[in-house]
């Protein structure tokens, strides 16, 4: 593999790399995990400590008291931490570049060696020796000072810390097969000791060979899909077999438990990214990537899963530094500069961080999906991986539609199952959020914001999916025919391009797979095909997917139908018996028959579901008057007297029910209006 990059990789270095002094005689480089800080040492301090992070750089003078091993701030960088001595550390007060007065902290145990220290809070301190763990709390900021809150006592010969997590693991015994792991979580002012877990090392070669031993370079810590895992890179004993990456999760308990394989059928320098539940092995041998996406492990052996590469290793996209011109001048410009990847002088750290301090560079690791998406040929398992990462439904959609421009229909079904399991789960997240809440909720808005929020990854409503997929689909589709119908219709040859027939197919195989999952069809999904099936004069489909419900009841749908009476004159009906069906439609119901001057129909209908009492007589009256048929009419006008008579003890209309016009066109074609009252209705 080239060293200089991919152009078509899954990764790529931040553009604007943070920039600091290089490793040198003179200057030493340190990394403050918490702040995600580089600190530049000049001198031993006399000259200059720069710090160089994400929108904080400054710089501060400190005297030089010996060799420097470790340099941090606490997270609020109140207090800088110096560890020069093998038994203490030195706290010094800190504000605004300005290194101030402090005190030194030793080790309780006089004989103790200091592996190293950690933040934990702003005002948390831990230290980590090879007796164990004290952990010290800072109590008053003017004057500094710290209280000693809790120790615990046990060899230690290394130790691994994430920020992220807020996870120790200390390295606590160890085996020509195992390693023993102590694990500790923090929170501001407490600590808590987990139950420790042995992990596996590769075991001997032979009689005559030792074994692997773990050391803390094959340790990476960080968060997957929201569980914290501990991820173990397991060597070889021989050259001949291949290393893995063992995956334990914290289970509910607390306790860790080996969960995952990563297979990396590859041997050699390892290092590890953990970026948007990605774990990301990076090869130094080849200069290459691995992605692994644990949810998309599938062969299983006494509950641990085997998970293989996305794809095919790639290395990360090519990046150059820009240098300005060594000799300036008025017509220089800026160098660029190849960058060497996957270089020995790189260091990573969690979770997207790589460090190359002969460069003197920072970058952060970035995804590129759609450089993936092009690698990945089962769209169905790209789908799903997809759909567990940040910011890729554009992405997602894209693929949707060029699964369906080429042709690939036989995965479509399982790509909208899988699209639509994380819509429905999305739906019960806000559900059950809206009850923990007291709220009373009968049925869910689609929503991607808001209460569901929390739930990573992508959510595709069905708005977005007409939108961006469906809708342009059909309408490029029904253009396409509509320009090629004379050849069409010339050579009687039909093009094999996408059609609206199959586009009508697509919409259908969608919502199936929303009533799959038990989420209600929006009605302009179920328009969609009723237009294009109308436009194509396909009554017949359309016939059928109504006989059989395959487009479910709606009023939309049925108000659709009614509009199309007049190139589809079977809709009146279906519509009528959609809204007879829903059982909630009946105003809907009366209307539609009288606007089409069915006015003893809609009386009949109003008396059967229990209306009569209630419907407006002057919607009657004036739909019998326009349908110009007298014998309408007087039957009409009779019913609506009967009922005032028996309401009212009248047959005049009320004052507010404005029937004047019609009562004078009952006098005019049949005289005086008769008295009801021993009639009945």
């Amino acid at each position: 593999m080239d060293k200089t990059g991919d152009d078509r990789g899954y990764l790529e270095l931040s553009r604007s790399p943070i920039r600091f002094e290089p490793v040198s005689k003179v200057t030493n480089v340190f990394f403050d995990d918490t702040s995600k800080e580089v600190l530049s040492v000049r001198g031993g301090g006399t000259l200059g400590v720069v710090v160089r992070g994400v929108g904080r750089d400054h710089t501060f003078r400190m005297e030089d008291r010996g060799t420097i091993s470790s340099l941090k701030f606490s997270p609020d960088h109140s207090v800088l931490s110096v560890q020069r001595s093998k038994n203490s550390v030195e706290l010094l007060s800190y504000s605004d570049g300005e290194v101030g007065p402090g005190i030194v902290q030793e080790c309780r145990s006089k004989s103790a060696s200091l592996l190293g220290f950690i933040w934990t809070n702003k005002d948390d301190l831990v230290l980590v020796t090879d007796h164990g763990i004290e952990f010290y709390q800072q109590v008053m900021k003017e004057r500094l000072s710290v209280r000693h809150v809790r120790s615990y006592s046990l060899v230690c010969s290394w130790f691994v810390w994430s920020t992220e997590c807020g996870l120790l693991l200390l390295c606590v015994g160890a085996t020509p097969t195992t390693t023993t792991l102590q694990p500790f979580t923090f929170k501001p002012g407490q600590s808590n000791k987990l139950s420790k877990f042995e992990v596996e090392v590769s075991g001997s070669g032979g009689a005559n060979s030792p074994g692997i031993t773990l050391g803390e370079r094959d340790v990476y810590v960080g968060s997957v899909y929201s569980q914290v895992s501990v991820c173990i890179l397991k060597h070889p004993a021989t050259p001949t077999v291949a290393a893995t990456l063992d995956v334990y999760t914290q289970n509910k308990d607390g306790a860790f438990k080996r969960t995952h394989i990563c297979r990396l059928e590859l041997t050699g320098r390892f290092a590890i990214n953990i970026i948007d539940s990605l774990i990301i092995v990076h090869h130094q041998a080849s200069k290459t990537s691995l992605l692994f996406d644990i949810q998309l492990g599938s062969e299983v052996s006494n509950g641990v899963t085997s998970v293989y590469p996305i794809t095919v290793p790639r290395s990360v996209q090519p990046f150059s530094l820009v240098e300005a011109d060594a000799v300036p001048s008025a017509s220089s410009q800026p160098i660029s500069v190849p960058c060497e990847l996957y270089a020995p002088t790189w260091v990573v750290f969690q979770p997207d961080i790589v460090i190359d301090a002969r460069l003197g560079c920072m970058w952060h690791l970035q995804l590129r999906l759609d450089c993936l998406a092009e690698a990945v040929e089962d769209k169905s398992q790209l789908v799903d991986c997809l759909l567990r990462r940040k910011q890729a439904k554009p992405l997602v959609l894209s693929v949707v539609r060029q699964v369906v421009e080429s042709g690939q229909l036989a995965s479509l079904g399982q790509i909208f199952d899988k699209i639509n399991l994380a819509y429905r789960q999305h739906l019960d997240s806000i559900l059950q959020s809206q009850v923990k809440m007291g709220e009373s909720v009968s049925s869910p808005t689609p929503s991607s914001s808001g209460v569901g929020s929390e739930r990573r990854g992508v959510v595709i409503e069905q708005a977005e999916m007409y939108s961006s997929v469906l809708a342009p689909l059909m309408e490029e589709a029904e253009k396409y025919e509509s320009e090629n119908q004379d050849q069409a219709d010339r050579t009687g040859e039909r093009p094999n391009k996408l059609s609206s027939r199959m586009v009508v197919g697509v919409v259908i195989e969608y919502t199936r797979s929303l009533g799959g999952v038990g989420v209600t069809v929006q009605h302009f999904l179920h328009q969609l095909v009723i237009n294009a099936l109308v436009r194509a004069r396909q009554f017949y489909q359309l016939h059928q997917l109504l006989q059989y419900h395959v487009l479910a009841d709606s009023k939309p749908l049925a108000c659709l139908l009614l509009s199309l009476v007049g190139v589809y004159s079977a809709g009146q009906q279906l519509s009528l018996d959609m809204l007879r069906r829903l059982n909630t439609a009946h105003d809907e119901i009366i209307e539609v028959l009288l606007s089409q001057h069915q006015v003893t129909p809609a009386l009949r209908y109003a008396r059967s579901v229990g209306l009569a009492e209630s419907v407006s007589a002057r919607k009657f009256l004036e739909a019998a008057m326009m349908s110009h048929n007298l014998q309408v009419f007087y039957s009409t006008f009779t019913f609506f007297a009967l009922r005032n008579t028996k309401l009212r003890g009248s047959p005049a209309f009320a004052k507010g029910e404005h029937c004047d016009t019609y009562v004078e066109h009952y006098k005019k074609h049949f005289g005086d209006i008769p008295d009801y009252s021993s009639q009945q209705l």
